[in-house]
């Protein structure tokens, strides 16, 4: 498989558009704090401007261009697409193959994961130091979420000499950080063969090593079942479930609005102590945490902590740190 990392993109020329003229203002704030922390990937542009529905990502010299469509249609509009394309093209000398178009509209969201072509066209990204293998063209979404830089950056300040549960790891993000960190070992677990191959590349590309950062397939639900009556213990758990899913590896269908009480109750007897925590994260904007918890927990709301600069969508996510009372 060959992958391609090309350098961040200078500035070729200025642009008289205003979607493309807050584009070029961003990305040169972004560009010179990423230089600070060897990252070449970050949100360029949000929805800054309500006549123009896009975000727009940056990755090591590729644009992932995502357009946010109510209608039922889903074509992105002609003089939308033209604007963004030359102007991309113009300002920063790219091409067609550097731009990728993406559709989020409100849709099942059981199609989040669904494969959008075989092209396996990988190429490499820097985020803080760490590489990423990212996939613009066969999935909606690229193998790094950006939305969860300070949630990373979060835990790794944390995971130094920490054994440390990945739960719905998705390509191992959280667990490469803790590996950085020096964790004293991780264990990242996922359902997808395809995303667990992708998270033993990431490590392997970073030259963490694969005895120390266990990669396991499997069903959330039953690998802590197995770890508990197996006795593992855990600093730091994390939890970062999709909204919904449902496969045929699994019993039944998870709903994380429904579901996340057990599940986390049963992350709960993993934990080492008292000092030790569950980081858990949900994109569900509907989602409210189960207040019976509260009896057995202290629950810390820091969503607002996590969000990046750059991202105008202050609920995007919700996260809690959970730890015993």
């Amino acid at each position: 498989m060959y992958f391609a990392s090309m350098e961040l993109l200078e500035i070729k020329n200025t642009f008289d558009h205003p979607l493309l003229n807050r584009m070029v203002k961003n990305y040169r704030h972004f560009r010179k704090q990423s230089k600070k922390t060897e990252s070449d990937c970050f949100r360029v542009y949000d929805r800054d401007i309500p006549e123009f529905p896009l975000s727009i990502d940056y990755y090591a010299g590729k644009f992932q261009v995502q357009y946010y469509s109510n209608e039922e249609s889903e074509d992105v509009p002609d003089d939308l697409t033209e604007a963004v394309e030359t102007g991309l093209k113009t300002i920063f000398g790219i091409g067609n193959g550097d731009i990728f178009w993406k559709i989020r509209k409100k849709r099942a969201l059981l199609e989040q994961y669904e494969k959008m072509s075989d092209s396996k066209d990988y190429f490499i990204s820097k985020e803080n130091g760490i590489s990423f293998y990212i996939n613009l063209k066969d999935y909606l979404d690229s193998g790094l979420f950006l939305d969860h830089r300070p949630s990373r950056e979060f835990i790794a300040h944390q995971a130094a000499s920490k054994a440390v549960l990945n739960l719905y790891s998705y390509t191992a993000s959280f667990s490469l950080y803790c590996a950085q960190a020096g964790a004293s070992g991780t264990v990242s677990v996922d359902m997808s063969n395809t995303y667990t191959d992708w998270a033993r590349e990431n490590f392997i590309l970073n030259g963490f090593d694969i005895k120390k950062n266990i990669l396991v397939r499997e069903d959330c639900a039953k690998y802590l079942k197995q770890a508990h009556d197996r006795r593992e213990r855990y600093d730091i758990i994390i939890i970062d479930p999709p909204t919904i899913s449902r496969s045929k590896k699994m019993d039944e269908m998870f709903d994380v609005n429904t579901d996340h009480s057990n599940l986390i109750l049963s992350a709960s007897k993993l934990l080492r102590s008292n000092e030790s925590i569950i980081f858990f994260s949900t994109n569900s904007r509907k989602f409210k945490m189960d207040e019976e918890l509260n009896g057995k927990f202290k629950i810390e709301d820091i969503s607002h902590r996590t969000i990046p600069e750059g991202f105008r969508d202050k609920k995007i996510h919700k996260v809690y740190i959970i730890k015993f009372k």
